[in-house]
């Protein structure tokens, strides 16, 4: 009975990581969905709402998980402490901070330092522009994170169920 236990928890086990390395890569997919759709709220925002860039940030908290609201929300509340820092330098620390956190690859903060060193040092039509490309690269990467997934999620959560497997059999 015990060494059947034992088995049901190696299996359980197994799966569960299985489980939840192959989330990674759905995880990140989402949460390039959320970045697009906060870029479309604050590009709504700064250019029909002529909202400044504070309170458009605070206003994409909503459709954000919290790891990625986080980044906005720090980058709000940065911008309403410090008067005299310009936006991507406080910017590109809160990505570098909160990198970690998010499930999210190296390319895409890249398109984030660079969205933030070119929002606040142009025009409004030229801002509306820049929200526009870096959406566009955004789905980009989700296209790409979309096909990385749809290869390697069903492989990796059957990866966890045979390798629990095979631990069973070997101790057994």
């Amino acid at each position: 009975m015990v060494k059947l236990f034992g088995a049901f928890l190696i299996l359980i086990s197994g799966s569960s990581i299985g489980w939840i390395c192959g989330s990674i890569y759905l995880n990140r997919v989402r949460e390039l969905k959320e970045l697009q759709l906060a870029l479309n709220i604050l590009d709504t925002e700064i250019s029909y709402g002529r909202t400044l860039l504070p309170e458009a940030l605070k206003t994409t908290l909503d459709v954000l998980s919290p790891s990625l609201a986080k980044i906005f929300c720090d980058a709000a509340d940065e911008l309403n402490r410090s008067k005299n820092h310009h936006f991507f330098e406080l910017w590109e620390d809160i990505i570098e901070y909160n990198s970690k956190k998010t499930y999210l690859r190296r390319e895409v903060f890249e398109i984030l330092i660079n969205w933030g060193r070119q929002i606040g040092a142009s025009t409004l039509d030229n801002q509306i522009k820049i929200n526009k490309l870096t959406i566009k690269r955004l789905e980009q990467n989700e296209q790409i994170a979309t096909d990385i997934a749809i290869r390697r999620v069903k492989p990796v959560r059957y990866a966890g169920i045979l390798i629990s497997l095979m631990v069973i059999i070997l101790f057994y």
